[in-house]
């Protein structure tokens, strides 16, 4: 079921699919990205979640408008989305800058949720590569996209022409390239946006996972101290994004962390 309520004013892409007796889940995509990619693990998540998908402010289909107040807004927003599910507590599966955004939603009010999975995580000791994010918000064509997009992976020819058409096409567009560049500017500050809200945290199970060739944010970034239940799970040769290279690994670290079959 795919839908568009409104959180904070902003009209919000979710897509809930999977079973009605499943582990509640909700999927966060990174910058400049969308709920697409969780297209190769998305299936078999449904066999044994609840899965809930959104596309965050000014990404994808959600309105091209950013909540107020920088990293705590977002924060504030998908704490909303989380209210809105009524689940119990939900496991927070989240990408890159996505993590940050989760990481904060989750300091908010931590008994809302479950567990963590973060996977290449954004704001926890390693800074995202500056060149990347602004090759990215420059590009001139889709070509240079799709060159931009490919130094994600550790295989670039995953990149379609049609996936470096879509984010160009968005960050042409007067109003959503803006906000993606807004959300480009919040990368720099995310660890000291965090560092007062982890300890928020501590008891909650959380999960990293990182793909070994991850280029855009360093995999040997240390683990924050005050997470003492928290586990790493390395992903062999992986990129930025493991869940679309790497998508059996991945899904099975998931699992694992959820304690589902």
């Amino acid at each position: 079921m795919s839908a568009q309520p409104v959180f904070h004013g902003i009209p919000t892409a979710l897509r809930q699919s999977g079973r009605a007796d499943g582990v509640p889940c909700l999927a966060v995509h990174g910058f400049a990205a969308d709920m697409s990619v969780w297209m190769l693990v998305e299936p078999a998540l449904r066999e044994t979640c609840t899965l809930t998908m959104l596309d965050l402010p000014g990404h994808g289909a959600t309105a091209p408008v950013l909540p107020t107040g920088g990293l705590d807004g977002f924060g504030a927003h998908l704490s909303a989305v989380l209210d809105s599910l009524t689940l119990g507590p939900v496991w927070l599966l989240a990408h890159s800058f996505g993590a940050a955004v989760a990481i904060r939603a989750a300091a908010l009010d931590p008994s809302r949720v479950a567990g963590v999975l973060l996977i290449a995580p954004a704001g926890l000791g390693a800074e995202v590569d500056a060149d990347f994010v602004n090759d990215l918000c420059a590009a001139a064509d889709a070509t240079a996209m799709r060159a931009t997009l490919g130094r994600m992976l550790s295989r670039p020819g995953m990149i379609t022409p049609a996936m470096a058409q879509s984010v160009f096409v968005q960050m042409q567009d007067p109003e959503r390239g803006a906000a993606l560049r807004s959300v480009a500017a919040l990368l720099p500050g995310l660890q000291a946006a965090l560092a007062p809200h982890l300890a928020a945290m501590a008891h909650l199970p959380v999960h990293i996972i990182r793909g070994t060739s991850d280029a855009i944010i360093a995999p040997d970034a240390a683990l924050p101290d005050r997470w003492k239940r928290a586990s790493l799970h390395q992903i062999d040769g992986a990129g930025h994004l493991p869940q679309l290279e790497s998508p059996a690994p991945t899904l099975a670290a998931i699992r694992a962390a959820m304690g589902v079959p």
